[in-house]
């Protein structure tokens, strides 16, 4: 019977780090399930759900203990289900505008409020082109209970466009993309 775990690795990167990873879950009979993975700055941030079979996961997690990443972090877990059974949309937004502190809270607070889980999210601030105002940028993937219309999202949206001064494109992943 197989067990399905939860890896999270933090820590210094360096090369090969993932191929060692994937490397000991597939010499224990493992399947790599899904991911996610980054680099930021020279740190590394992954977490891994991998299928392993119950008599291999203990040697398994022997040795991700023994990684050999700087700084390492690890958390082993086993999978729970967690939340309600209600079927999700997923949506994609877009942001992009002038930077400011407390920008990611509000738009995190506005989803939260209107009960909208965050399925991923990547930032980033750079200099704009055309002038030294510095430009945030988001890409956010959300999932909304089906019972709530999208045009609700969109409104709410429009409003915190508005108070913020930023864009905001909302792609409903079946290839309607609304600007907002």
């Amino acid at each position: 019977m197989a067990n399905t775990i939860i890896l999270t690795v933090i820590g210094s990167d360096r090369p090969g780090l993932v191929d060692d990873l994937a490397t000991m879950v597939n010499k224990h009979g493992g399947n790599w399930l899904e991911s996610r993975m980054t680099r930021l700055s020279s740190n590394f941030a992954g977490i891994v759900r991998v299928s392993v079979p119950e008599a291999n996961h203990k040697a398994l997690e022997s040795d991700i203990q023994s990684l050999g990443c700087a700084n390492c972090q690890l958390i082993i877990e086993q999978e729970t289900k967690v939340g309600s059974d209600e079927t999700l949309r997923e949506l994609s937004l877009e942001i992009i505008g002038p930077d400011h502190p407390g920008i990611v809270q509000d738009i995190s607070h506005a989803l939260a409020e209107k009960k909208i889980g965050i399925n991923e999210i990547s930032t980033d601030c750079q200099d704009g082109a055309m002038s030294s105002e510095r430009i945030f940028s988001a890409e956010i993937n959300i999932a909304i209970p089906t019972s709530i219309p999208v045009d609700s999202i969109r409104d709410q949206l429009e409003e915190l466009a508005n108070q913020l001064f930023v864009d905001i494109t909302m792609d409903d992943l079946k290839g309607t993309v609304t600007r907002i």
